[in-house]
């Protein structure tokens, strides 16, 4: 979404990702190129106090890569 704010003086601009499936423990995060992204991350340790704190991170970063897609998308279109 995205949407004049401010008098027009700020564009407000959202992504929304109503499902979106990301794992930093087990599965293929073992294997050598997706440990060395989440070692990037440093998502890859499991967080003990808050259990689903990397997994937020990784699925922010992924809605931010979207959203700055869509960004660059329509500014082509222009």
């Amino acid at each position: 979404m995205i949407e004049a704010i401010n008098d027009g003086k700020d564009l407000y601009v959202s992504v929304t990702m109503t499902c979106i499936k990301v794992g930093t423990v087990g599965g293929g995060t073992q294997l050598a190129s997706q440990s060395a992204c989440l070692n990037l991350l440093d998502g890859k340790r499991a967080c003990r106090e808050s259990p689903a704190l990397n997994s937020r991170l990784l699925a922010a970063i992924v809605a931010v890569s979207i959203l700055d897609g869509e960004l660059s998308f329509r500014k082509r279109l222009d």
